[in-house]
């Protein structure tokens, strides 16, 4: 079945590949630069994190195998390249190895599958052909937008998804288009762009809470690359993709695209609809879940010398919506914590908060926390729908005496109704950099990325990224 809209001649596909070559610089607005830039900091300083992690240590290794004249940085690493695919890949898995980074609505990660794509490439250029700030933000955010655009042809796709993982099918598309972009193809390269991206698209979401979701948004983001570089060189796909069921139709029982608005005066998705950013490295329907219980930690303590009274705790309710790859009442390994409501409320209980520390064996295997564990039950409200847009968590704790004391949240400080401030996100991403980091190389790819639409050659971002001394790029950090 195909889709036509306006004339038989114009497919959604022939539009989406209009929309990708036609976007300049010209149309982004202000709100689009700084929460695109926001969302560039907080992935740079979750994929700096997240290299340290076994899953990431795993890809690196098995992508020391590939080795060409052309190289990309791995983050992280002063002397470590890989060809830019292989760089994408390993940065990519390295954003999502611990669940840290954004979400969007509908439902995907949309930062992990695009920045590390497009800074590969952009080191890839020949030096003559320099890759400025503001390129870098519009390939970034025509990747963003084709994710956007892509989620709303779908109704299901506004709920937390049930069979794939969208960032393998979206954020290929959106991986695809960046590059294609960046890499200023025509029209019907663009086209077979996305045709080909599209035959790498889709994981099952049965590898959540695994070291193997992390490969999704790693794959994505080659893949994607991988396309864009291909249809460069002439490769042929689909010329209409987007148009049929068969298609990237053949992921969504309700898929019924649209075309997109005119280029003239073009409205971004982003303008209109913020991402999430996480405090702590979990899935995100679990961060209503921690501040619902820490209000109720809050209550219990205020007689008990800041104590949790565990003694006393007879049950503990959680009311959240049915997802049931977030429902582990015994999660044994990070990656299961990471996706469990059931752990994440036991350990705001337990410690008023939740970090990165949360996540260590030693904490997922606590004594004190089996205990609540065992004690915890999850109910399903009618009205708790599975969508980030609506979702609530209630925590409601049973004590022995009969007592029970609960809290809700309906919107976590992170999300996109209540977003971080900015000292916060800066925090959070020192935090997460300082680990690999010298302060130096954090503090210049903090100014970097807040002037990025001023910077002459974005290359100098990876090499404050690979560790380089802040004081020997002083120079190449050259404002427009």
């Amino acid at each position: 079945m195909y889709f036509f809209f306006s004339s038989p001649s114009q497919t959604i596909t022939g539009n989406f590949a209009n929309v990708i070559h036609g976007l300049n610089t010209n149309h982004l607005t202000d709100q689009v630069i700084q929460r695109s830039k926001r969302m560039i900091l907080d992935t740079l300083g979750v994929g700096l994190l997240g290299t340290s992690t076994e899953v990431c240590h795993k890809v690196a290794q098995y992508s020391k195998i590939y080795s060409s004249d052309i190289s990309s940085t791995i983050w992280g690493h002063l002397d470590f390249r890989l060809p830019p695919l292989y760089a994408a890949f390993v940065n990519g898995v390295a954003v999502h190895s611990m669940d840290f980074d954004d979400t969007w609505h509908p439902a995907t990660h949309p930062s992990g599958t695009v920045l590390p794509a497009v800074i590969a490439l952009s080191e890839a250029f020949p030096q003559k052909k320099k890759i400025s700030g503001l390129d870098l933000l519009l390939a970034f955010n025509v990747g963003i937008e084709v994710q956007g655009r892509l989620l709303r042809f779908s109704s299901e796709a506004r709920n937390i998804p049930k069979r794939f993982h969208p960032p393998t099918v979206v954020g290929t598309m959106g991986s695809a288009a960046a590059c294609a972009k960046l890499l200023a193809l025509d029209q019907r390269q663009c086209k077979n762009a996305l045709a080909i991206a599209a035959s790498y698209a889709g994981a099952p979401l049965a590898n959540a809470a695994t070291q193997t979701k992390p490969l999704h948004v790693g794959n994505a983001a080659k893949h994607g690359l991988e396309a864009a570089c291909l249809a460069s060189q002439g490769l042929q796909g689909n010329k209409q993709i987007l148009d049929m069921e068969s298609g990237i139709g053949a992921f969504y029982t309700d898929y019924s695209p649209q075309i997109l608005p005119t280029l003239q005066s073009y409205p971004w998705l982003l303008d209109q609809q913020d991402v999430a950013i996480k405090r702590f490295p979990a899935h995100l329907g679990t961060h209503w879940v921690a501040d619902a219980a820490s209000g109720v930690r809050r209550k219990l303590v205020e007689s008990s010398d800041n104590l949790l009274p565990l003694d006393k705790i007879e049950r503990i309710i959680l009311k959240v919506p049915e997802v049931k790859y977030v429902n582990r009442p015994s999660p044994t390994s990070e990656h299961e914590a990471r996706h469990s409501f059931q752990f994440v409320a036991c350990s705001a209980l337990l410690d008023g908060s939740m970090s990165v520390q949360s996540f260590t064996s030693a904490n997922v295997h606590r004594p004190a926390l089996r205990e609540l564990l065992s004690k915890t039950q999850l109910e399903h409200p009618p009205d708790n729908t599975p969508s980030f847009e609506s979702l609530y968590c209630e925590v409601s704790v049973t004590l022995r005496d009969g007592s029970t004391i609960s809290s809700r949240c309906d919107t976590f400080y992170g999300h996109w109704r209540k977003p971080l401030k900015k000292e916060d996100l800066e925090r959070k991403f020192q935090s997460n950099a300082s680990s690999i980091l010298p302060v130096e190389a954090t503090e210049a790819i903090i100014e970097t990325v807040y002037n990025l639409e001023k910077v002459e050659d974005c290359s100098v971002l990876s090499m404050f990224l690979s560790g380089q001394p802040a004081r020997v790029l002083s120079e190449k950090l050259r404002l427009l």
